[in-house]
């Protein structure tokens, strides 16, 4: 759904002024909720009409509806039955409930073609005796024939009589759970049905619905009626008619060898060239969203659009209800079919999942359409849709709401942003992969926010929590400051980054990762970083010692606010080189000392420093600091024999200047790069192991002899018994033509070795 509003904040249902055909997002800016006036409720409908109702009658499935009704505009009356094909899930079903405004009157009500007993639960909820019990599986038939002068102008319109320039219109927007108001349903989001819709009008009048048209009956006395029928799952709020003195036209779209019509019902008045192209578009939009999501969800029956008194759009599923012909509105509406409409959300908490998604797919419209120039249209798209505010999280808790449920900044444009952001973290391939899964998963049904989250974790292969828990299930969003500064360690040039974020409280912090635009003498380099901290200094190699400028999410990918800032001196030190280095294998001659460089100068001392062998426990070394080049060095007492090491240095180690604790560690989220070290916030000890080598020398004794013969021929044969049987002592050790492989052609080297050590 896309709603316009008029300046004074008010949807307006009596008046309408279409939109131009080329009218852009940003012309209508659309999405934003209705006033909260307009979602009044008759207080005689409290307990019924002002809240959601039924979102889970897991007691039945109602497979199938019949509607037949007239409609007499000239008085505002309607009447007729519905027909309800109804599958009990559980043993010993006794009743069933629907929803119907106590307004309408009650004729009589069949189950298995004889009279039924009902009562009123509340002002619009209806519970029918069955004749007998049903048992999981069994069906029955409930007919409910009504009638009267239904109620007008609840929620977006629920249903709507006018004269339009003297012509009689009568047509229906029930979302978000108003179909109560003018027919008899289950209305249940979980439950979708086929049906049969035959709706009676004056013959003036021409009549649009869902599905495919079976037939126009000529019934004598001015009357016609008009039999549209669909046999894909369908949502009680998604069923629609709206009728008026329509011209219609109709072409055909072809996909993939398939062919579907395109129906479209326009008031006489705006019947011309202009707006007839402007309907033309969505064959267009068919095509490139059949590419991206996979082919139109209904293309057995039709798409179209009908023009109709609302001011903005509803997806009612294969008719689309329209007040004008922007581009924008008819791709958000035409994707919902996929959207909303295949797969809808399961409750309305979930709403986003459909109009989130909806107003993402404008910017997709943008990015793919003919002749776009791709990413640059994306992001315009994304920027003329961030929300003004959006204090508020995109999972709507309060559903007794509709203005809340249909929140413009919130469900619509943070939503939209949401996915944006979704795709940035888990990239294209993901992403679209992603939608195709949850489409399959879920389509004709309906999916929660918690499903789309599983299968988007499935497809990327990672916990998202981390993602959804702060975009999707909490409010605000980040305000970032960033500051930056250089480095030159030993000629090697460095950037270091300080990120704060500074909204609401400690604990919002947002997990993501940042690119970080940086220019220098080389030119212009893009980096990402991960940010998951309240405050985190980020230090890097870079290229060129003359970093003159760094942007933060410069494009941008994230929902945020940020300002840069002086750096902060309280940046704690970093661990950049390792001799040797982390999980290196190196030979035993070649290390006379460790070595570990700090970015800025340290406090150390030697009790600070470990250096354990799996073999030989801990290492004794003496201990020297060079402060010219923030390095420390343990010199072993003898010579390092063949061994695993760990060295771990301790984050006790503080900067000089400002005491701040190492921030040491090696192991990082997101991150395969041991150095520099650290997860940008202050504290954890660095753990390195690395692996000393003597060739020929497998039991690990300072020397090669024929005492090294069967380790060698263990460590040939099976390796892992080498390492069981000589634990710490490396199988490396056998690897005599350094090759990085333990294998027959080292054996010729250590014979050689044994004969000549």
């Amino acid at each position: 759904m896309r709603i316009v509003l008029l300046a004074s904040g008010f949807l307006s249902l009596t008046t309408f002024a279409p939109a131009a055909a080329g009218s852009s997002a940003t012309a209508t800016c659309a999405h934003a909720k209705a006033a909260t006036a307009h979602w009044a409720v008759p207080a005689e409908l409290a307990g019924g009409g002002g809240i959601p109702g039924r979102e889970g009658g897991s007691d039945t499935d109602v497979l199938h509806y019949w509607l037949d009704i007239e409609i007499k505009p000239g008085d505002r009356w309607i009447g007729g039955s519905n027909t309800m094909t109804v599958q009990s899930l559980v043993d010993g079903l006794t009743s069933f409930r629907f929803r119907l405004d106590n307004i309408l009157t009650i004729g009589d009500v069949l189950v298995a073609g004889s009279p039924a007993s009902w009562v009123r639960i509340d002002n619009v909820t209806v519970e029918a005796t069955l004749d007998r019990p049903y048992d999981s599986g069994e069906a029955f038939e409930l007919s409910v024939a009504y009638s009267g002068y239904p109620r007008s102008g609840l929620g977006f319109g629920s249903i709507v009589f006018r004269n339009r320039g003297g012509q009689p219109e009568v047509y229906t927007l029930s979302a978000p759970w108003f179909a109560y108001t003018w027919w008899p349903a289950k209305d249940d989001l979980r439950d979708k049905t086929t049906a049969d819709l035959w709706f009676t009008v004056p013959s003036t009048m021409t009549v649009a619905s869902n599905g495919t048209l079976q037939g126009v009956d000529d019934l004598g006395g001015a009357k016609l009626r008009y039999r549209w029928q669909t046999t894909y799952p369908t949502v009680d709020y998604l069923y629609c008619f709206a009728a008026t003195n329509y011209n219609v036209f109709e072409t055909i779209w072809t996909y993939d060898g398939q062919t579907m019509p395109l129906q479209f019902y326009l008031y006489p008045e705006h019947d011309n060239e202009s707006t007839r192209n402007a309907c033309l578009r969505s064959g267009g939009m068919l095509t490139t969203f059949s590419d991206l999501f996979g082919v139109y969800p209904f293309v057995g029956e039709k798409y179209g659009i009908a023009e109709f008194g609302f001011g903005g759009g509803m997806e009612h599923q294969t008719i689309t209800g329209q007040g004008g012909f922007g581009e924008m509105l008819t791709a958000h509406e035409l994707a919902h079919q996929w959207w909303g409409d295949d797969v809808t959300c399961a409750t309305w908490h979930d709403i986003w999942l459909n109009e989130g998604f909806a107003t993402y797919c404008e910017a997709l419209w943008a990015e793919f359409r003919p002749g776009s120039s791709g990413t640059p249209e994306l992001l315009a798209a994304m920027a003329s849709r961030r929300p003004s505010n959006s204090s508020g999280s995109v999972y709507c808790y309060d559903t007794s709401d509709p203005a809340r449920i249909f929140d413009g900044n919130l469900t619509y444009r943070k939503g939209a942003w949401v996915l944006h952001m979704l795709r940035y973290v888990i990239g294209d391939e993901a992403f679209f992969a992603t939608l195709a899964a949850y489409r399959a998963a879920f389509a004709g049904g309906a999916a929660t926010t918690a499903d789309f989250q599983a299968v988007a974790e499935t497809v990327a292969g990672r916990d998202l929590a981390f993602f959804f828990d702060a975009w999707v299930y909490r409010g605000w969003f980040p305000f970032y400051v960033y500051g930056w500064r250089t480095h030159l360690i030993d000629g090697v040039p460095y950037l270091e980054v300080y990120i704060e974020q500074i909204q609401g409280t400690y604990e919002s912090v947002f997990t993501m990762p940042i690119e970080l635009e940086t220019y220098d003498d080389l030119g212009w380099h893009i980096r990402v970083v991960w940010n998951d901290a309240r405050r985190e200094y980020l230090l890097f190699p870079v290229e060129d010692p003359h970093t003159s400028s760094v942007t933060l999410d410069p494009t941008p990918r994230i929902l945020h606010t940020n300002a840069p800032v002086m750096f902060p001196d309280n940046a704690p030190p970093k661990i950049v080189a390792l001799y040797p280095p982390p999980q290196a294998v190196v030979p035993a001659a070649a290390v006379a000392e460790i070595e570990v460089v700090f970015h800025q100068e340290v406090v150390a001392e030697a009790t600070h420093f470990s250096l354990v062998g799996e073999r030989m426990g801990p290492v004794s070394f003496s201990y020297s600091h060079d402060p010219a080049r923030n390095a420390s060095h343990l010199t072993p007492a003898a010579p390092l024999p063949s061994d695993t090491y760990t060295l771990t240095v301790s984050d006790q180690i503080v900067a000089a200047a400002n005491g701040e604790l190492l921030d040491g560690e090696l192991i990082k989220p997101y991150s395969s790069e041991p150095l520099p070290s650290g997860d940008g916030v202050a504290g954890g000890s660095a753990v390195a192991p690395f692996v000393l080598t003597i060739p020929g020398d497998l039991n690990c004794d300072g020397s090669v002899g024929f005492a090294d013969i069967n380790p060698f021929i263990l460590a040939l044969s099976n390796p892992a018994a080498y390492q069981t049987a000589f634990q710490g002592c490396p199988v490396q050790n056998a690897d005599i033509n350094g090759d990085g492989e333990v294998d027959f052609a080292d054996i010729n080297g250590f014979v050689n070795l044994l004969g000549n050590p």
